[in-house]
C-alpha cells in the first residue's frame, strides 16, 4: 500500500527550505523554476495534502520533472528523503489516475514477460522501415520527424540487436579451469535487446576468472520505469518474477550489468514487493545483489592478458554510484590495465540527463541536462568514455553524435574483455 498522504506531509515538514538541493539539482539549474526543484516538489505535496491543490495531470507533470539522480537526498542536511518522497507523490498520482497513456500502454507490455520478449527479439527487421543507420555506425535516426520521444530532433536511438543476448550465450557458461563462483546473472532489457555486445563481453569476462555463469530463462524487466513512474502495481508484478527466477537455487551471487537494475534488485524491490513469500525470499536474496565490478573485485580479478593503448574516462551513473554505492570499484579495474591512461572527468557524478523515461518525455531538458556532461567529457581529450549503465551510454551516444566527435562510449565490461584478450 502507499503511504498516507499525511505521513509524507510529515516527513516533508522536515525540510527547512535552506535550498541546498536547488544548488545541485540538474532540473532546477536548466529552468530555474522552483516546482522543479525538491524543495518544490515537497511543498507540492503538502498542497495536495492539505487539499489546496487536486491531483491533475499538470501535478503529474511536475512530478515527472525529476531525474531522481539522487544528489538531493545525499546533500540535505536535514535528512529528507526527497528521492522516496517525489516517488510515492508519483505513486498517488498514479494511483488517482493521472499516469500518461502512452505510458500505461507501454508498462502494460512490458508487464507481460513472454509477449514483451518476442517483441523486442522479433523486430530488429523491421527497424529500417522507420530508422536509418547513421554514417558513424553508432545507431540510428527516424527516417520522419516523428513527433515523440525527441525522434524529430534527429534524436540518436540504438537498434534493436538481431538476435537476443539469451541466442548468443548458453544458458549456464562453465570456465575452463576451476569454477571459483556461480552467480546469476540479471542482464536487463538493453544487455538483453540493444547492447548484447555488452551483455556478452560481461559473460566472457566473468568465465575469464573463473566464474560459472548462470542466465535464467524466466528473468523480466527490472520494474524501475514502472516503479519510478508511479506504476507500483505493475512493478510488483515484475519484482516477484525476477524474485522467483533467482532466490532459489544457491547462487553465490547475483551479478547485475546495469545499474539502475542492480539498484532495482538491491533496494527498491523493498518499496514494490508486498509482505510475503516474495519479499522474504528478496530479504534473503538482497545481500548477493553485486554490480559486475564489485563482484570482480571482491572475487579477485584475474590478471589482465592485452595492452589497451587508449585514455579513457568514467561517468558515474546516478542508480549505481548513489543508489549502489559502487564507484572505487570500476576505476580500479580500469586503472590497472596495461598500457590504458585514465583521466577522470570533472562532476564525474553528475547526472547526465537520461534518467530512463525522463529523456522520452522531456527530451529537450535532458538534452541540456546532457550538454554539459558531453563537455565534461571532451575536456578530458579521452579516447573512450566508460560507463556501468546502458542507459547513460544510449544517452551520452545521443550527446556525442550531436557534437560530431569521436569519442567512443564502452560498458565497463567491454573496456575489460578488450584487456583480457577476448
Amino acid at each position: 500500500m502507499s503511504t498516507p498522504l499525511q505521513e509524507l506531509k510529515a516527513a516533508a515538514l522536515k525540510c527547512t527550505r535552506c535550498g541546498q538541493c536547488l544548488t545541485i539539482c540538474p532540473v532546477f539549474g536548466k529552468t530555474g523554476e522552483e516546482s522543479n526543484s525538491s524543495r518544490g516538489k515537497l511543498f507540492i505535496l503538502r498542497a495536495l495534502a492539505e487539499g489546496s491543490v487536486q491531483p491533475t495531470e499538470h501535478l503529474m507533470e511536475l512530478a515527472a520533472r525529476c531525474t531522481l539522480c539522487m544528489r538531493c537526498k545525499s546533500i540535505c542536511p536535514s535528512g529528507v528523503d526527497t528521492t522516496g518522497i517525489i516517488l510515492e507523490l508519483r505513486r498517488h498520482l498514479a494511483e488517482q489516475g493521472r499516469l500518461p497513456l502512452a505510458k500505461r500502454l507501454a508498462f502494460k507490455a512490458v508487464s507481460r514477460g513472454r509477449l514483451f520478449d518476442m517483441v523486442m527479439s522479433k523486430a530488429s527487421p523491421f527497424q529500417s522501415l522507420l530508422f536509418r543507420r547513421t554514417s558513424q555506425g553508432t545507431g540510428v535516426v527516424a527516417r520522419l520527424p516523428i513527433p515523440a520521444a525527441g525522434l524529430n530532433l534527429r534524436r540518436l536511438v540504438p537498434e534493436l540487436a538481431a538476435k537476443p543476448l539469451r541466442k548468443l550465450v548458453p544458458a549456464v557458461s562453465k570456465p575452463a579451469g576451476a569454477t571459483r563462483a556461480r552467480v546469476a546473472l540479471f542482464p536487463g532489457c538493453m544487455l538483453s535487446y540493444v547492447y548484447v555486445d555488452a551483455g556478452k563481453a560481461l559473460v566472457d569476462v566473468l568465465v575469464a576468472n573463473g566464474v560459472e555463469v548462470h542466465l535464467p530463462d524466466a528473468l523480466q524487466c527490472c520494474g524501475t520505469p514502472l516503479y519510478s513512474s508511479g506504476d507500483v502495481a505493475g512493478a510488483a508484478s515484475l519484482a516477484e518474477a525476477n524474485v522467483r527466477a533467482l532466490a532459489s537455487s544457491g547462487y553465490d551471487a547475483v551479478v547485475t550489468g546495469c545499474a539502475t537494475c542492480g539498484s532495482a534488485l538491491l533496494k527498491e524491490y523493498e518499496h514494490v514487493l508486498q509482505e510475503g513469500r516474495s519479499l522474504t525470499a528478496w530479504q534473503d536474496m538482497k545481500g548477493k545483489v553485486m554490480d559486475v565490478s564489485d563482484f570482480l573485485l571482491r572475487l579477485g580479478p584475474k590478471p589482465y592478458s592485452h595492452t589497451v593503448p587508449l585514455t579513457a574516462t568514467y561517468h558515474d551513473a546516478c542508480h549505481l554510484v548513489r543508489g549502489m554505492g559502487v564507484s572505487k570499484q570500476p576505476r580500479s579495474l580500469i586503472r590497472s590495465i596495461p598500457g590504458l591512461r585514465f583521466t577522470e572527468m570533472n562532476r564525474a557524478d553528475v547526472c547526465c540527463g537520461c534518467a530512463g523515461t525522463f529523456s522520452a518525455t522531456h527530451y529537450g531538458l535532458s538534452q541540456q541536462i546532457l550538454a554539459d556532461k558531453v563537455d565534461d567529457i571532451m575536456a578530458t581529450g579521452a579516447d573512450v568514455v566508460v560507463t556501468g549503465c546502458s542507459a547513460c551510454k544510449m544517452q551520452i551516444l545521443d550527446g556525442i553524435a550531436h557534437k560530431n566527435a569521436r569519442t567512443r562510449v564502452l560498458h565497463t565490461a567491454e573496456l575489460l574483455a578488450r584487456a583480457y584478450g577476448l
